[in-house]
């Protein structure tokens, strides 16, 4: 994926963004060929494509929104955006994670168990987000189009917004 895609998130105009201004406002899930063709996609279309091809490769995995809970009618569409997606995958009794698109963990990440896997990826958001509690929930699609808050509202109808609990 280093040559094909990188972090990047495209607006409702097709323009390409390289930081995050204006991204609660703006964007919008791209499809799997506008990634290609623009060479960008967020943590939540680099999961999408990766679920894709573990599929593709019969990988049995989960994707996961791990964020700090906001309601489905939160509107400050000015602050940053607190929220990750990662996919794990099972091959030789163990789980992996293939982190892409958190610049600053890169890399293929072993662990013993599902809930080990989880419970480490959390701490990591809840140390880089100043100790906030970070929700962690499964999910199965990611749907074209939608916009960043449409999105935080689906993950939200999975578990009202309380995510995995330990």
């Amino acid at each position: 994926m280093d040559e094909t895609i990188q972090y990047g998130w495209l607006d409702g105009e097709k323009k390409v963004h390289r930081d995050m201004t204006g991204f609660r406002r703006d964007y919008r899930i791209a499809s799997f060929e506008e990634c290609l063709k623009y060479r960008v996609g967020t943590c939540i279309e680099q999961v999408w494509m990766m679920h894709l091809l573990l599929d593709q490769l019969y990988l049995p995995n989960k994707m996961y929104c791990c964020r700090i809970f906001e309601p489905d009618d939160y509107g400050n569409l000015e602050e940053e955006e607190h929220m990750h997606c990662f996919v794990l995958y099972w091959k030789d009794g163990k789980v992996w994670q293939i982190e892409h698109p958190n610049q600053n963990r890169k890399g293929i990440y072993a662990f013993s168990d599902e809930d080990t896997a989880v419970r480490a990826i959390e701490d990591y958001y809840i140390a880089l987000r100043g100790g906030k509690k970070s929700p962690t929930t499964e999910f199965t699609m990611v749907e074209q189009g939608l916009s960043f808050r449409e999105f935080n509202q689906y993950i939200n109808s999975l578990d009202g917004g309380k995510g995995r609990t330990r």
